[in-house]
């Protein structure tokens, strides 16, 4: 009898413990619906834009020298987006860090991204970002099942010139949703 009552404490203890572990999982559950992540990607394509932000091939070779100028070290530079999506109430929120593309302090700039309310992923973006004064815009999207990180910055060309450049480690930047935020406002420049 006393190996009996042994094996049936041992099953009740069993049991209140398989109990008591599957409450956080069934919180972990109910909190499922806010993904956190990061993803790192190098920029690595350049294109010369227009100011309505279509493409302008005619400055592709400018913006190549320009972004890899020793004062301007964008190309190859690596971007980590830190990001936290809600995919219930779509509240979510993003910033991007690298490296400061002068070799000016500081040597890391981050900048804080907003939502851009673009339909088919989860699309941030910073327009005139004080971070980083060269630039117009500073984007970053990832699909709606969290793949296929991409990080395009949008940069002022020479003064007196028509055309900005475009580095992005997307190859097809232009088709993707976020291209429309390409374009430089006349008064941005």
């Amino acid at each position: 009898m006393n190996a009996n009552r042994t094996f049936s404490s041992a099953v009740l203890a069993a049991g209140i413990i398989a109990v008591g572990l599957a409450q956080p999982a069934a919180a972990a559950e109910k909190k499922g619906d806010t993904h956190s992540g990061h993803a790192t990607v190098k920029l690595r394509y350049v294109y010369g834009l227009l100011q309505n932000g279509s493409a302008d091939p005619a400055h592709d070779a400018a913006c190549k020298k320009q972004l890899s100028s020793p004062n301007s070290r964008f190309v190859g530079m690596p971007v980590t987006t830190r990001y936290t999506v809600d995919t219930k109430t779509l509240m979510m929120s993003a910033k991007s860090t690298f490296p400061s593309p002068h070799s000016t302090q500081p040597l890391e700039l981050t900048v804080p991204l907003n939502a851009l309310g673009i339909a088919g992923s989860y699309s941030f973006g910073a327009f005139r970002p004080k971070e980083l004064p060269q630039a117009y815009a500073v984007l970053f999207s990832i699909g709606e099942k969290f793949t296929g990180a991409k990080s395009s910055f949008v940069v002022f060309g020479p003064k007196d010139e028509a055309y900005n450049c475009l580095i992005s480690s997307a190859k097809t930047a232009f088709k993707d949703p976020e291209s429309a935020k390409f374009g430089v406002e006349e008064s941005a420049k």
